[in-house]
């Protein structure tokens, strides 16, 4: 089993609209989350600060991060691979996802090498 400093993680987001990705290791839709209140938030991406400040502190992105979290541990255990990529979607691709995979980004790049 590898070493989990050892194992490389890439991590990208999605737009369903756009179709689901193939040759993944774990494939995360959050569609079903809450979506912005920023007002005119369509000029910004999830990489902006008051998207990210607005969306990843309710009760149900820190609760999915968790859940995300605990299944790449739960697949990291069952599975013996050096390389893991991580998919997360929501419907446009453009807000919710990036916030949430940059946030991801930020805890696992603590544990993994992140790609």
């Amino acid at each position: 089993m590898a070493q989990v400093q050892d194992i490389n993680i890439k991590l990208f987001s999605f737009g369903h609209s756009f179709g689901v990705p193939v040759d993944v290791d774990l494939l995360f839709s959050i569609r079903h989350l809450p979506v912005t209140n920023v007002e005119n938030y369509q000029q910004y991406d999830g990489r902006h600060q008051r998207i990210q400040n607005e969306l990843l502190h309710l009760t149900e992105y820190e609760s999915f991060i968790k859940t995300i979290i605990e299944q790449l541990k739960n697949f990291t255990n069952e599975h013996n691979k050096n390389s893991i990529t991580i998919a997360i979607g929501c419907e446009q691709g453009r807000h919710r996802s990036v916030a949430l995979v940059e946030r991801l980004g930020d805890l696992l790049g603590n544990t993994y090498n992140m790609n």
